[in-house]
């Protein structure tokens, strides 16, 4: 067993002490720092996205500049936009294919725009060649996020039977939840898909939108934080 040597010098136990919490004062002071700095990055990060969001049209080379640097940071919001400028040719050469790339980036993060902007561009066939079970995907995920075009949309393609059977009940019940979310241009294509239902078929579709109004309302509703106080 090891022994101290009496002659070696000992630090003194309240210097020892005193030593310890400096180190451990030290440790928090650095990962608050961290945290500071972090914060910072993120609040600046924001900050420039929103002034680009407003520069575009005017100062398109700032804009393309920050969607660039925060998309390759893997920031949803920054893609979306990349991909508009990039469909678009707003400083930027323009590529259909990676505007679609950037849109997925950012649908695979929960943006709905691009969620509905997929939609709108597999279901139109105006970058890409149609394809209707992609276009529903998209606009399903748009839609139960709450966007009342993406419902609409989904609302007449199972009216016209685009990629899906026709079902003028589903369709009913889409363009009724587009028109209660805000959307006026679903309204005469809803009131117009009424005539074509029996009294029996309407109180089912008007059931079914209510279904989808609830999911929707799960989907978009953000969940409590617990109180740690409590």
């Amino acid at each position: 067993m090891t022994t101290l040597d009496p002659r070696e010098p000992r630090v003194p136990r309240p210097l020892l002490i005193a030593l310890v919490i400096v180190a451990v004062f030290g440790v928090a002071i650095g990962l608050g720092v961290q945290e500071w700095r972090w914060r910072g990055f993120t609040a600046v990060s924001q900050s420039q996205l929103e002034r680009a969001k407003e520069a575009i049209r005017e100062d398109n080379q700032f804009a393309i500049s920050v969607f660039t640097q925060l998309s390759d940071k893997n920031n949803p919001d920054a893609q979306y936009w990349l991909g508009y400028m990039t469909e678009l040719g707003l400083e930027t050469p323009r590529d259909p294919g990676r505007a679609i790339e950037l849109y997925k980036m950012a649908a695979n993060q929960n943006v709905v725009a691009a969620e509905l902007r997929l939609g709108e561009i597999y279901l139109h066939g105006n970058l890409v060649p149609p394809d209707f079970s992609q276009a529903k995907i998209y606009l399903k995920e748009a839609a139960y996020h709450g966007d009342p075009r993406a419902a609409m949309l989904l609302g007449r393609t199972y009216r016209l039977g685009l990629g899906v059977v026709a079902d003028p009940i589903e369709a009913y019940a889409w363009l009724e939840v587009a028109v209660l979310e805000g959307s006026t241009f679903a309204k005469s294509d809803r009131d117009a898909l009424l005539h074509d239902l029996s009294v029996k078929d309407q109180k089912v579709a008007i059931a079914r939108a209510k279904e989808i109004l609830a999911e929707i309302k799960r989907e978009t509703t953000v969940p409590e934080q617990p109180n740690l106080l409590s």
